[in-house]
């Protein structure tokens, strides 16, 4: 095959268009679920669209919360607490976190985790929006809520216009001490399964100092194929099942590669070529396909972007779907050449 009466290797034609269409596949992948990520959250109010609501009623004791969570993080790594500040013009939300739950987009800096968002030193996360009225002082910034001045840890927003841009969180202790600790809260996991086991820890924990009223109900076994196939997880299983398909078809095109490398394998054995140096020239040459192969779905992807504002790429995305395209592509190649050589 020539292509600009260049004469083109046989079965790297195959190899590119299989690794641009990967790649190109492994990026749509990834930008889609970041817009589905942030989506999903603005929808759900930055919640996960699963979190409960409870009350705290019967005491005046603010400093309840003081004993209450520290033991709940000793006995669980995955929740969230929320609470809203009254405020008549900005959404305030203080938040205690701890593992991986639903955080905003952010712009920069960092979000809260346990020690930030659970902590004696007032810290805020700010709405970009709001960036502008920060004061810098000593090298960190603050900003005035209250007459307190809060330490900002990090500035959250999307690129269009949205919720988020406009919200204030803030840690949990300077939350509930403005909200008073008779109000209602949300509890929040990364897991569905995992609320009711929290809830009841809370529950516990508080015991007879005040009234905690939570209506968990009861935990419903639910069939995999039925939890594959729901409507907020459809999606991640069509990618999951175009990504296997895109993988199984790179593995064929591997083996064909290969197969028209004998001649290669042939005068590498000749000049008496130790394996792991024929191994080390096999995969500079995979790799160089596949590399080519990667910019043009990235090309292509540019181009899509341009045409449709729907799908917005970012830096990240892009690293990430490099590493996922060239570690696939390391691990077929991999398999196959061992395959290949054991059957030589």
């Amino acid at each position: 095959m020539k292509i600009f009466q260049k004469r083109i290797p046989k079965g790297n034609a195959l190899l590119f268009l299989s690794f641009s269409a990967i790649s190109l596949c492994l990026l749509l992948i990834v930008s889609a679920t970041r817009a589905g990520q942030e989506n999903s959250l603005m929808q759900n109010n930055i919640y996960s669209g699963h979190q409960k609501n409870f009350y705290i009623t019967g005491t005046e004791e603010n400093g309840q919360w003081g004993d209450v969570i520290p033991q709940l993080a000793a006995l669980q790594k995955d929740f969230g607490l929320y609470v809203s500040v009254p405020s008549q013009d900005i959404p305030i939300r203080g938040v205690c976190l701890q593992g991986e739950v639903n955080k905003p987009p952010m712009v920069r800096g960092n979000f809260f985790d346990f020690s930030s968002s659970w902590t004696d030193s007032p810290k805020m996360v700010l709405g970009k929006s709001f960036q502008n009225e920060v004061d810098v002082q000593d090298g960190s910034q603050y900003y005035q809520l209250d007459g307190v001045a809060f330490e900002v840890i990090g500035i959250m927003g999307t690129d269009q216009d949205s919720r988020v841009n406009h919200m204030i969180f803030i840690d949990f202790q300077s939350a509930v001490q403005m909200a008073g600790i008779n109000t209602d809260y949300k509890l929040d996991t990364q897991d569905p399964g995992r609320i009711r086991e929290v809830g009841q820890d809370i529950c516990r924990l508080f015991g007879e100092s005040a009234n905690v009223l939570m209506i968990l109900g009861d935990t419903i076994e639910v069939p995999l194929l039925t939890r594959l196939l729901s409507s907020d997880r459809i999606m991640g299983t069509m990618y999951v099942m175009v990504l296997a398909s895109f993988c199984l078809s790179t593995i064929l095109v591997t083996f064909i590669w290969l197969r028209f490398r004998r001649q290669l394998f042939f005068s590498m054995a000749l000049c008496g070529m130790e394996k792991h140096l024929e191994c080390m020239e096999i995969f500079r040459r995979y790799c160089r396909v596949a590399g080519m192969g990667f910019l043009v779905g990235l090309f292509l992807m540019l181009a899509l972007s341009g045409i449709m504002p729907d799908i917005r790429m970012h830096l990240p995305d892009i690293f990430l779907a490099f590493a996922i395209t060239m570690g696939l592509g390391m691990v077929i190649l991999l398999f196959c050449y061992a395959y290949h050589r054991s059957k030589a």
